[in-house]
């Protein structure tokens, strides 16, 4: 068990940095002044939502696992 809160854990502080991550660019982007600037962050926020939607998945199979686990031990 402790194994799958390490893992959740991870997952979590993943999540963090870049939901805090496309937030700081998406803030830059309303500061930047060139059209190079502004793609270049568009650029670092889609791959940055691209983990989020990696994490998501990933939390979302722990997740599913966990109740599996829990089923199969109540049988």
């Amino acid at each position: 068990m402790p194994e799958r809160n390490d893992k959740f854990d991870e997952i979590s502080e993943q999540l963090d940095e870049n939901i805090l991550a496309v937030k700081g660019t998406l803030e830059l982007m309303d500061a930047s002044v060139t059209e190079d600037e502004l793609r270049k962050l568009l650029l670092r926020a889609i791959e940055r939502m691209d983990i989020i939607q990696k994490l998501s998945g990933d939390i979302l199979m722990a997740l599913k696992n966990c109740f599996n686990k829990k089923g199969d031990i109540n049988k």
